[in-house]
């Protein structure tokens, strides 16, 4: 009985984000900047063939992720650093930040 429950809920976690779901959808149901943010991030990384594993967070990503006050984007970045281990940020100082994808070769880890 437990490993069908185990099952059925692996099926249902994969069964996320796997439909037409559109960033309109996205701003106005999800409220979590940071989770809007990611989100958005990797469907324009698996929009290119192939699939990227960096993105510049230009303009267009912010406000596709209804992110529009220059304030909030700091503490954004901030949040991904502090929580996402699966993401990094690389800040380029007078341009865009980069958003990349699985673990950060400057991070110290240990052994």
């Amino acid at each position: 009985m437990g490993n069908m429950k185990a099952a059925q809920r692996a099926k249902r976690d994969a069964m996320f984000l796997k439909g037409p779901v559109t960033f309109g959808w996205i701003k106005h149901n999800i409220p979590d900047p940071t989770s809007r943010l990611i989100l958005v991030a990797e469907a324009f990384m698996k929009m290119a063939t192939p699939a990227l594993k960096s993105l510049e967070l230009s303009l267009k990503i912010w406000d596709c992720a209804g992110i529009n006050s220059k304030d909030q984007r700091p503490r954004v970045l901030k949040k991904i650093d502090q929580r996402c281990k699966e993401y990094w940020v690389e800040r380029r100082e007078g341009r865009t930040a980069v958003l990349h994808k699985g673990k950060n070769p400057n991070e110290i880890t240990p052994e």
